[in-house]
């Protein structure tokens, strides 16, 4: 009997022996590419920001301490002003962009989600600009407004307006406007997947009470509707965010040859000085640093816009009471099945 027992023991560990070589396995090619192109460049990016690194000329390599990091924060240096001028770029296109990604696609799923004729076929128009790369989004976009008579917008107005040109804060609005508009219209399929699920899991219950309670449809959707699918847009919220903290497809996509240098974000600025090659290469040790730093300001703001967006049940006297008679009833219930 004991043997039967050991041998069903071994089988039982190399079963599972078995299940975690295979989930290693599995797991491989992604622990792969995090490894190499995530982890490894990372620490490598953490350690050169502390040196004055040149990869050109590795006699010039030496440790620096926080000379970089403290550079960064030195206002008469004109990298460090561009660096800092992205930054702003980038916050105002956020704080308008992110709204109407969340507010757009929200309205959108919930007129698809009262059914309305077709609305199968409006549902798979609204998604498909989703499934396209960004770079396609700047053929399209770039081609519809380009800058002479051969943009399809000029050529509608019989005009020549320079929709893609201009430096940041002089004369750039139509560009933002492009870049607004084709963020939008690129990027609204995919919120609007995650609201139209969580509106279909909200409790029709729920309606029915709000209505019988003589609630209009306002106050059905500000009173339901939002708190119901609170999740949703806190995951929406938090994916747009981030993604616009790492603003650089769109100004890279949607912009004149002529202002093709302009740094309108901190991703652009880091890109440009790190594939700089020889021109900027003694400066790899301060951009390492500025990454640092970039990475450090989105996570602030992704931890408080988590925080922000938690979920805060708030335990009134009721509830409280509640618990308390609960735990006091399973205690004398236990207590009886002592003396029984």
């Amino acid at each position: 009997m004991e043997d039967v027992v050991r041998l069903k023991e071994r089988e039982r560990r190399r079963s599972k022996r078995r299940e975690a070589a295979l989930a290693w396995l599995l797991c491989s090619p992604y622990l792969i590419v995090f490894l190499l192109f995530t982890l490894i460049p990372f620490a490598m990016g953490f350690v050169f920001s502390f040196m004055r690194y040149n990869p050109y000329m590795p006699e010039e390599n030496r440790f620096v301490g926080l000379t970089n990091y403290l550079n960064i924060f030195n206002f008469d240096l004109p990298v460090s002003q561009a660096y800092w001028e992205s930054f702003g770029t980038m916050v105002v296109f956020a704080a308008v962009a992110v709204p109407c990604l969340i507010v757009i696609p929200l309205a959108l799923a919930y007129l698809i989600n009262l059914h309305p004729p077709g609305y199968k076929i409006f549902r798979a128009i609204i998604y498909l600009p989703s499934v396209v790369s960004v770079t396609v989004v700047g053929i399209i976009f770039g081609n519809m407004f380009a800058g002479n008579e051969s943009g399809l917008i000029n050529a509608w107005l019989n005009t020549e307006i320079k929709w893609l040109s201009g430096k940041p804060w002089a004369g750039d609005t139509l560009r933002w406007l492009v870049m607004l508009i084709a963020s939008i219209w690129w990027q609204t399929g995919t919120n609007f997947v995650i609201f139209s699920g969580a509106l279909r899991n909200v409790p029709k219950s729920l309606y029915e009470a709000c209505e019988m309670d003589g609630g209009n449809r306002a106050q059905r959707i500000l009173f339901v509707t939002l708190p119901n699918i609170k999740p949703a847009i806190a995951i929406c919220l938090f994916n747009t965010l981030i993604g616009y903290l790492n603003l650089y497809g769109q100004p890279y996509v949607l912009n004149e040859l002529e202002n093709e240098s302009i740094l309108v974000s901190p991703m652009m600025f880091i890109q440009k000085y790190l594939s700089g090659g020889i021109t900027y290469a003694r400066q790899t040790g301060y951009i390492c640093a500025c990454a640092i730093v970039f990475g450090v300001f989105v996570m602030i703001f992704s931890i408080l816009e988590r925080r922000l967006m938690r979920d805060r049940r708030k335990k009134n006297a009721r509830s409280a009471d509640c618990l308390r008679y609960r735990r006091n009833k399973g205690a004398c219930a236990e207590e009886g099945k002592e003396d029984a």
